[in-house]
């Protein structure tokens, strides 16, 4: 849980519609809240890696506590159609990533199942899907923000802009795309702190290793350079489209 000491909210500035604004205006972050992000294409979450890093500080934020005791924040990763990497660098524990098929009733089931009150989803050509019987009105009941985002971390007709000029915010991405590298960090600490800690870390240095061939170097470098062309001059800036939850079912 890293996460809950290496982010705070003063390492990020929001634009919506151009203007300056803050964490609360974007989110309306509260306590019982839940973020999901579907993929699609290998590593393609980090076009929105600065999304899930400011609901991490909202995470903490809004329950200070939650930043002393053992709380991973509310992230949850839908891969929709395959196994698109491992994203533990940013704190999404193993059974909030979800490996389903391309199949949008399948995610809008599982999307609710897990009670998502923010929902991100590749930009891309709407498309009219049949769901089952009361999902999406399930998921207009309870999803009150929905964001597009690209792979290349610039969505089409961009109304929302997350900055940074931290180079720290670096590391969770650099981790995502050089598995063996968490793997390493993560093995540091089994002989470390009590039994639970000692466990929990094996078990996800065992996850992570399992999964370090799920993506292709080629692919690695593809996800890399779209993140290298989101910083420029020291400073990172990645841009999302806010959406209505109908828009969004519309993407799935």
């Amino acid at each position: 849980m890293h996460t809950a000491f290496s982010l705070k909210d003063s390492m990020f500035r929001i634009e919506i519609d151009g203007d300056v604004a803050d964490s609360r205006a974007l989110l309306d972050w509260r306590p019982e809240d839940r973020l999901g992000v579907v993929l699609r294409s290998p590593l393609s979450a980090l076009g929105a890696s600065m999304l899930m890093q400011l609901v991490t500080t909202a995470y903490y934020d809004v329950r200070p506590g939650r930043r002393k005791e053992p709380h991973y924040a509310d992230i949850y990763l839908f891969h929709s159609g395959g196994r698109y990497g491992d994203f533990s660098s940013f704190d999404v524990t193993p059974h909030r990533e979800l490996f389903l098929p391309a199949d949008a009733g399948v995610l809008i089931e599982a999307i609710n199942d897990r009670a998502i009150t923010h929902l991100a989803v590749p930009d891309g050509a709407p498309t009219q899907s049949v769901f089952p019987w009361s999902e999406p009105e399930a998921a207009r009941d309870r999803i009150r923000h929905c964001f597009a985002y690209s792979a290349g971390g610039r969505a089409r007709d961009a109304d929302i802009a997350i900055l940074s000029s931290e180079p720290g915010l670096r590391q969770d991405v650099e981790l995502a795309l050089n598995p063996m590298a968490l793997v390493d960090n993560i093995e540091r600490y089994i002989d470390a702190g009590d039994a639970d800690i000692q466990l929990f870390s094996r078990r996800l240095a065992q996850r992570v290793r399992s999964r370090v061939n799920e993506v292709s170097e080629t692919e690695k470098e593809t996800a890399k350079a779209h993140h290298e062309n989101s910083w420029n001059n020291g400073m990172i800036r990645q841009k999302f489209r806010k959406i209505s939850v109908d828009d969004a079912l519309s993407l799935l």
